[in-house]
This record gives structure tokens, sequence and C-alpha cells, in this order.
């Protein structure tokens, strides 16, 4: 009988080929090619984080009965609102496809779905899947789910967790990474400074 020597991450994770990130502070960044998740109270707000650090158009899917709405003139001082190209999904199922396929064809390159569940492990791996057959000769995208309550996706490659905290600074939030599959667990704050948003590490 012969043995050959085998790397277990490639059958947990897939490639081991590194993707171009979105930095987020340091060393940190959002892989491109991944799935990662935010939730908590404030989550509406990290995808416009995230806009500052890449260029390109956004595309944002949501549920069609979703009771809100991207207010243009209120974001307008963080990110161009004409980089974003809203779809209301009629359903959980089909925001998923919508993700999928996103990916597969490779555009736009920054992804945002609010989600009304949570994906279980095999929808975050047929992302994870459809992002590495992707047809695009550029970068692939980066799909960042926005999760209910306590979030939880399994399998994402990070994991968010943020809030307001508006109390001493206007504009000033707390951000959480709650789960990183190459980085420590970390707190963070997130504050505007001239319209722009820099982030630091909590004291």
């Amino acid at each position: 009988m012969i043995f050959l020597p085998m790397n277990l991450s490639l059958l947990i994770n897939g490639s081991t080929t590194s993707q171009p990130k979105i930095p987020f502070y340091e060393n940190i960044g959002l892989e491109h090619g991944r799935v990662h998740e935010c939730y908590g109270p404030a989550r509406l707000f990290f995808p416009f984080l995230l806009a500052q650090r890449c260029k390109g158009p956004i595309l944002w899917i949501r549920s069609s009965y979703s009771k809100h709405t991207i207010n243009p003139n209120g974001v307008s001082k963080w990110v161009n609102p004409h980089r974003f190209i809203f779809i209301n999904s009629p359903s959980f199922k089909n925001t998923l496809w919508c993700i999928e396929e996103s990916l597969r064809i490779g555009a736009p390159p920054l992804i945002i779905a609010e989600l009304e569940q949570i994906p279980t492990l095999t929808q975050i791996r047929r992302m994870h899947l459809a992002a590495k057959s992707c047809k695009s000769t550029k970068i692939v995208p980066l799909p960042l789910i926005l999760t209910p309550k306590d979030g939880g996706a399994l399998g994402v490659e990070t994991r968010w967790y943020i809030r307001s905290n508006h109390t001493n600074t206007p504009y000033q939030w707390k951000i959480d990474l709650t789960r990183a599959r190459l980085v420590p667990e970390n707190k963070f704050l997130l504050t505007e400074i001239k319209n722009q948003l820099e982030i630091s590490l909590a004291p």
C-alpha cells in the first residue's frame, strides 16, 4: 500500500491560493473569493466601510419586502451612491442564487446580501465553490452576508459584530472580529474623521 502526502487544508478550504484583500487594519483584511459575515444592530453600516476601501460597483441584494432603503443623501459623504446596484429578491433561496451567479460571473467586485435567516454550511460551501469557478479574468468578488440576531453562519472566512458607540463621539462604532480563520479575534473602534472611516484598536 502506498501513502501519498496530503494537505488537509485542501480538503477543508479548497485551494490555498490567496486572493487580494480589502484592507481593514494593519495585517487584517477581508479576502476576495471567500464569504464574510457581519451581524449586530449596525450591520447595515459595515458595507460602507468596505466600499471606501475598494473600487468599482457594488451589488446589494435585499428582500423585496424589506422595510428599509438606503438613503443616498445619508451615505454620500462616505461613498458615491451611484456605485450601488440594488436587487430586490423575492425569497431567501433566490438571494442565495443571486450571490452564487454573481460569484460565477465575477462581477461586481463587492457583493452585499441582506439575509433574513442564517445560511447552512452547505449553502456557504456552494458560494465558495461558485467563487472558485469564477469566469472573470480580473479579481474574484468578495461576498459579505448581513445576518440577523447573533449571526453564526458556519464556514465563513470572517465574522464581524458591529454596534453604534455615539455617546462620546458623534460618528463612532464598535466592531468585534468574533471569528477569523487566519488571525486572532480582536476589538476595534470605527470613527468618522473628515468623512473617512478610520479603524483603531479598542482600548
